[in-house]
C-alpha cells in the first residue's frame, strides 16, 4: 500500500491548528458508556472534542486515563484492562469502545481479550491491517522496542466476535487509508473527508460515531 506523503504530513500539521469547526447537532441520541482511547503520542485532552460531543449526545464518555499513549506497552495494555474493569463495573454492563489512530489497535487488542465486557469497537483512523504505511514509521519502530514480544499483528487484525464499525478518510496524510479496516462478519466501514489528526473533531467522524453509538 502507498506510503503518505511528507506533502501531506504537512498539510496534516496544518490541519492541527487551522481546522475548527462547530459539531454537528447531537443526533442521534444515546446513552452507551463509551470509553475513549486516544492516538498515538497523544492524551485525554485530545479526545476531548469527541468525548464532549458523545455527552451532548446523552453518551456518558469516560477517558483511558493512562497519560501518553506510547502504543501497545505492556503498561498501557494493563492499564486499559484494569480501566475497563472499572468502567464496567460502574456501568454494570458491556461497554462500547472507541479508539483513535493508534488507539484504535488497542482497544481491538482489549476486546479481543475481555469479549464478555465489550459491546462494540469503533476505530477511527487506525490502521488495523498491518503492517501499514506511515511516514511515522522510524518513530513507531523506536517505540516498538519497548512492546512486548506476544503482540501478534496478525491477532490484531484478525475478526473480532462483536459488531465493529471502521471510520477512515481517504484525505489521511499519517497513515494508508487502506489499512483502516479489514473484513469481518460483524464489521461495517464508513469512509469520510478530512485529515488524520482533526478527526476527533471533524463533524463527518462525529456524525458517524453518533450513528454507530445509537
Amino acid at each position: 500500500m502507498a506510503r503518505p506523503t511528507i506533502r501531506g504530513l504537512w498539510g496534516e500539521l496544518w490541519s492541527l491548528r487551522s481546522y475548527r469547526p462547530a459539531p454537528p447537532p447531537p443526533q442521534p441520541v444515546g446513552d452507551r458508556t463509551v470509553l475513549v482511547i486516544p492516538a498515538f503520542l497523544t492524551n485525554d485532552a485530545f479526545t476531548r472534542p469527541l468525548r464532549t460531543f458523545l455527552a451532548r449526545c446523552g453518551h456518558a464518555p469516560v477517558t483511558w486515563g493512562q497519560g501518553v499513549n506510547w502504543g501497545p506497552t505492556a503498561a498501557a495494555r494493563a492499564g486499559l484492562r484494569r480501566r475497563l474493569d472499572e468502567v464496567c463495573g460502574v456501568a454494570g454492563e458491556p461497554v462500547d469502545l472507541v479508539g483513535i489512530s493508534m488507539g484504535g489497535l488497542l482497544a481491538r487488542d482489549l476486546a479481543r481479550d475481555r469479549p464478555d465486557q465489550v459491546r462494540r469497537v469503533v476505530t477511527i483512523g487506525s490502521p488495523v491491517r498491518l503492517p501499514t504505511a506511515t511516514p511515522l514509521e522510524p518513530l513507531i519502530r523506536l517505540c516498538a522496542r519497548h512492546y512486548p514480544g506476544d503482540l501478534d499483528p496478525a491477532h490484531l487484525s484478525s475478526p473480532l466476535p462483536m459488531p465493529t464499525i471502521a471510520i477512515y478518510s481517504r484525505d489521511d496524510g499519517v497513515v494508508a487509508w487502506q489499512s483502516c479496516w479489514v473484513p469481518e462478519p460483524l464489521g461495517r466501514v464508513v469512509a469520510v473527508d478530512g485529515a488524520h489528526v482533526t478527526m476527533p473533531r471533524n463533524p463527518d467522524v462525529l456524525r458517524a460515531l453518533a450513528e454507530a453509538l445509537a
